[in-house]
């Protein structure tokens, strides 16, 4: 897996402008090494479940950052026309996607997020 992988599974999902291509390459190039520091010993590291956790995974970042930069518009009037814009819904979604394509890769990746503690 690689940025390129991950940044073609990510063209699924949202349509990529070349002016935007740079940007998302250097999120797909995050997301990837994300998961790769994440990979068990036994798994195949160009399994194509990864590349698409890792777009999903993109997918998410991308849209975090979009919100935050629109987070000064919630609302437009213009004339008899009003625009509302609910970024927690835009969130939400975002990481619904990010989950649905990380569910299949799981059992390629190590949980880091385990924590025991006594009682």
């Amino acid at each position: 897996m690689n940025e390129w992988n991950v940044l073609a599974c990510l063209h699924t999902l949202l349509p990529v402008a070349d002016d935007e291509r740079g940007d998302l390459l250097a999120i797909c190039r995050a997301s990837a090494e994300t998961l790769t520091a994440r990979l068990k010993d036994t798994a195949d590291p160009t399994d194509p479940r990864l590349a698409r956790a890792a777009a999903g995974h993109a997918y998410y970042s991308y849209m975090l950052r979009k919100c935050a930069e629109d987070a000064e518009m919630t609302y437009f009037k213009a004339g008899d026309v009003t625009v509302h814009r609910a970024g927690d819904a835009v969130l939400v979604r975002a990481a619904k996607v990010r989950d649905e394509l990380m569910l299949p890769a799981l059992e390629l990746l190590r949980d880091d997020g385990f924590l025991f503690r006594s009682v």
